[in-house]
């Protein structure tokens, strides 16, 4: 009911305001952070002029309120770009998921939840925690969207997206407890994020749901079958069954559908 809700009020607002959507907007932040990186080999002040620092904006420099999620993932070039290479990829597996207004609509949200709650007089130089923050609410959608997508870490170990999205909150988590000031800590990560609990909580609420549900049916299949090694979960696309692919999971999606992780819809290629 109330992703359904949401859904109508975004329609609308896409309806309304999707002229006006950036596409590939992940595209265009990753090329700007190799691009300050670039300007910085000749500028060494340049990357001083768009961290977030809350006393200068507060002292008028307001353009930092936006240019600190342009500060590039590192000094050496080499991660710069491998990171830009891993936002252009999650950039167009999201917007094929969501389309340029939605994409839109969160990224710009996280970056102002996060701008926002770093002018509170408590945030003081907070910047590099805002940057990591809005990496983990980029690839916790990915991760969240993808749960099953292989990912080779290194370009050599191959991890579900799910273990990485779990590894990301564990980060996060540590840089709450371990970072001196865990309420405050706490606070800025819970603000920043509320655009992914916003877009989430709904589906994994309605996924603990549909597990518990399955749990019941299944019990109850059993018993009215009296074998258990009888299929329970059928994949209507591929007909695809827990005893024939054992490595699968099978989900019921949001139009009661059971789906084997296989023929869910997969992200672009990038």
């Amino acid at each position: 009911m109330i992703q359904e809700t949401g859904d109508r009020i975004l329609n609308e607002l896409e309806r309304r305001f999707g002229g006006w959507a950036l596409p590939q907007i992940l595209r265009w932040i990753a090329g700007f952070q190799v691009m300050s990186w670039a300007l910085s080999r000749f500028s060494p002040e340049f990357l001083e002029w768009i961290v977030y620092d809350r006393t200068a904006i507060l002292s008028g420099q307001v353009w930092r309120l936006m240019t600190w999620v342009l500060f590039p993932t590192s000094d050496f070039i080499l991660f710069v770009l491998i990171a830009a290479m891993f936002m252009f990829f999650i950039n167009d597996s999201l917007e094929k998921q969501w389309d340029s207004f939605r994409l839109n609509l969160y990224v710009v949200s996280t970056v102002l939840m996060l701008s926002l709650v770093g002018l509170l007089p408590f945030a003081e130089g907070a910047g590099s925690l805002l940057n990591n923050i809005f990496y983990s609410a980029a690839f916790l959608a990915f991760a969240s969207l993808f749960p099953d997508y292989v990912i080779h870490l290194f370009a050599v170990i191959p991890i579900k997206a799910k273990w990485l999205g779990f590894a990301n909150v564990a980060l996060l988590a540590a840089m709450i407890f371990m970072g001196g000031s865990p309420l405050i800590i706490g606070f800025i990560v819970a603000v920043g994020m509320i655009p992914f609990f916003l877009v989430f909580a709904p589906t994994f609420v309605r996924d603990y749901k549909t597990r518990g549900e399955s749990a019941v049916r299944r019990h109850r299949f059993e018993q009215e079958t009296g074998d258990p090694n009888d299929a329970f979960h059928v994949c209507e696309s591929c007909g695809a069954t827990e005893q024939t692919h054992p490595e699968r999971e099978f989900r019921v999606t949001a139009d009661d559908r059971e789906l084997c992780d296989a023929c869910r819809q997969k992200p672009a290629e990038g």
